[in-house]
């Protein structure tokens, strides 16, 4: 781990007006992900975690070419400085500030490959998905879990979320995963994943008994009530040691390790001569345990034929029947109130549009058929995409999006737009209350990336009307003005629409 303090690099660009902050950061990476408040900034690589602190601008890094470092997928920094991820596939926990790494753990049979995603602001639960061994194509091999905080300040063992066994299709699904979870820790979104890597959201409610239910969105991919062929399971290759008593298993292993050890000091030309002997299991085990490993071995290999066949009728019934409208894997963010959920869709099996589903009262998709990327919806139903060179907004109920500069203004933060007017940017998010924006722009090693962080006051309230007759602007959508004057005049002259009126929505009937 390095530490870089940037006290005293001057900032590119800073701009404190208005309890507003906006600037450019000194550090030539991707930040992605950020804390609700903007206070922590997210850059992850390979094996790698940097942190900045927007406050202090400290800059901390986490690498040290053996140990891999891993974040969350969703909403995986609190205000206070608690990261989620993972560290050699343990799931963990750090305290930034304290720099402190806490493994969440896991149970026996779980495989150390597993991930911590997303914390609520409190840090009372944390979900993730954990690995299974021993598995192979056609089983479960990552189920949804949840872990929760005591009152000393540890994590329980993780509660494991209940989920489908079968996708629409008849299928054991390939992943279950739990990606985001809500402010209040009432609703989680995730994916299901099928086994041949198709992903289809997934959202969980906790009911006030305290059980989890779980809905998945699988609607328009086929008929209703087609009946699929059976899906195979692949068949597990036996091994000699089935067979063989534990001496000859010592005695292979024995030989086994002398011989690599040989072989190992004959290239670093610690020895002239190469071993000859290499060991082999069926050496060592008698003549009738190798015949009995011969005869699992081909029944093995019928089975593996007969599998390969049932796999191709499946598949060929699969493709003929279903339309691949599925979504991008990892693709999913909740906003922190839980009622939106916003992805990709992954049409023909290439990303396609920028889609939004609402969550109140069952799963209902909005797709927006725009070529856009989607990455993050505010509280009130703002959606953020791009065509990764520039970022957009849909407005909450809008079939059409702005440009992120426009949505500022639309807010009436004209000051921030005009600071963003001047910035590259290709991809930006931000905060469920809309107040904290990030973005970036470049390619590795030069990357730029930046942070707007608007004053407290919340804008985007759908339907409040203004009491008094002040001086006003009404915006429409697309950050235009409209109309200026006295409110009641502005207001009573107003077509039928949704307008933005001194940072607030207006709807007009």
């Amino acid at each position: 781990m390095k530490k870089l303090l940037l006290l005293a690099m001057t900032m590119l660009s800073t701009c404190f007006m208005s309890a507003q902050i906006m600037k450019e950061i000194p550090i030539q990476k991707k930040f992605y992900a950020m804390s609700e408040n903007g206070k922590y900034m997210i850059t992850v690589d390979q094996a790698y975690i940097g942190i900045f602190d927007t406050e202090t601008d400290e800059y901390d890094e986490y690498y040290d070419g053996i140990t891999n470092y891993q974040v969350g997928m969703g909403n995986m920094v609190t205000n206070d400085g608690f990261l989620v991820g993972a560290v050699n596939g343990m799931p963990s926990i750090l305290d930034i500030e304290n720099k402190k790494w806490t493994p969440l753990g896991l149970k026996e049979g779980d495989l150390q490959y597993s991930m911590a995603n997303a914390i609520t602001p409190s840090r009372k639960y944390i979900v993730g998905t954990v690995g299974l061994k021993n598995v192979s194509y056609g089983m479960l091999q990552y189920r949804p879990v949840l872990w929760t905080l005591n009152d000393d300040g540890t994590y329980d063992e993780y509660e494991e979320l209940p989920y489908p066994e079968k996708d629409f299709s008849g299928v054991t699904p390939m992943y279950i995963l739990a990606n985001c979870i809500s402010e209040d820790g009432t609703v989680i979104a995730g994916q299901l994943m099928r086994q041949d890597n198709e992903c289809l959201p997934l959202v969980y409610h906790k009911t006030q008994d305290g059980t989890w239910t779980y809905e998945v969105y699988d609607e328009g991919l086929c008929e209703p009530g087609l009946e699929f062929p059976e899906f195979p399971i692949e068949p597990t290759a036996p091994d000699l040691y089935e067979f063989m008593n534990e001496e000859e298993i010592a005695a292979y292993k024995e030989d086994s390790t002398a011989y690599a050890d040989s072989l190992r000091q004959y290239n670093n030309h610690e020895i002239d001569k190469k071993p000859e002997y290499k060991p082999e299991k069926n050496y060592y085990a008698s003549e009738e345990e190798n015949k009995l490993f011969e005869q699992a071995w081909n029944k093995y290999l019928e089975e593996s034929e007969a599998f390969s066949n049932q796999l191709k009728v499946f598949r060929n019934f699969y493709y003929e029947h279903v339309t691949p409208n599925f979504f991008e894997q990892n693709q999913v963010s909740l906003s922190a109130n839980g009622k939106f959920y916003s992805t990709t869709r992954c049409k023909n099996y290439k990303p396609g549009d920028a889609a939004l589903l609402t969550i109140d009262n069952g799963l209902e998709l909005h797709d927006f058929e725009d070529g856009y990327w989607g990455y993050c919806s505010t509280n009130d139903g703002d959606l953020f995409v791009s065509d990764k060179y520039i970022p957009y907004v849909y407005p909450a109920g809008c079939s059409e999006c702005i440009s992120l500069t426009d949505w500022l203004r639309s807010k009436g933060e004209t000051e921030a737009a005009e600071w963003l007017d001047n910035i590259d940017t290709r991809i930006a998010i931000c905060s469920s209350d809309g107040r904290v924006i990030s973005g970036f722009s470049g390619m590795a090693g030069a990357y730029k990336s930046w942070i707007i962080k608007l004053d407290g006051t919340p804008t985007g309230i759908t339907g409040i009307e203004q009491s008094g007759n002040s001086h006003v602007k009404a915006y429409d959508l697309q950050g235009r003005i409209v109309a200026e004057g006295e409110y009641n005049e502005v207001r009573n002259n107003l077509k039928r629409g949704i307008y933005i009126i001194n940072g607030r929505k207006v709807v007009v009937k």
